[in-house]
C-alpha cells in the first residue's frame, strides 16, 4: 500500500477519533467506542510508520512525520486514560488540543507522501511537451 493512502487513512480515522471524543464529552456515546477508534487510529499510525522506516525513499521527512505520530498518540494514550481517571477538564482540554495536533501531523505526512509519489513518476502525461 502506497504511503500517502496510509496517511490519508490515518488522518481520516483521526478525524472521526475526535468527532467521537466530542461525542463522548457530551454523554452521547459510550467511552469505549472512542477507546476502540483510538486503537484503530494508534494501528495505522503504527503501520504507516513501518512502511514510512521499509521504505527507500531518501525523503528524511516521511519518517520524521512517522516518528511524531507516533510518540503524539503514546502521550495521547497518556492523557486520554488519565482523563478518564480524574475527570479532569484541564487534562481533557489537553487531550484534545493534542488529538487536533495529531490531526495535521497526519496532514502534513500525507502532503509530504503525495509530494514525492509525485516527483518520483515524473510528470504526468498531460504535462509532457507533444513529440514533433
Amino acid at each position: 500500500m502506497r504511503i500517502a493512502t496510509l496517511f490519508r487513512l490515518t488522518a481520516g480515522a483521526t478525524f472521526v477519533q475526535i468527532a467521537l471524543g466530542g461525542l463522548v464529552t457530551f454523554g452521547f456515546i459510550d467511552p469505549l467506542a472512542h477507546i476502540a477508534i483510538g486503537l484503530v487510529v494508534f494501528a495505522l499510525a503504527v503501520a504507516t510508520a513501518i512502511v514510512a522506516l521499509r521504505s527507500k525513499a531518501s525523503d528524511r521527512q516521511l519518517k520524521e512525520v512517522s516518528g511524531a505520530l507516533i510518540a503524539a498518540l503514546v502521550i495521547q494514550i497518556i492523557l486520554g486514560f488519565t482523563t478518564l481517571a480524574i475527570n479532569s477538564n484541564l487534562v481533557a482540554w489537553i487531550h484534545l488540543l493534542l488529538g487536533v495536533i495529531i490531526y495535521a501531523i497526519a496532514l502534513t505526512g500525507m502532503s509530504f507522501a503525495a509530494r514525492q509519489e509525485y516527483m518520483s513518476a515524473g510528470r504526468p502525461k498531460a504535462e509532457q511537451e507533444p513529440k514533433t
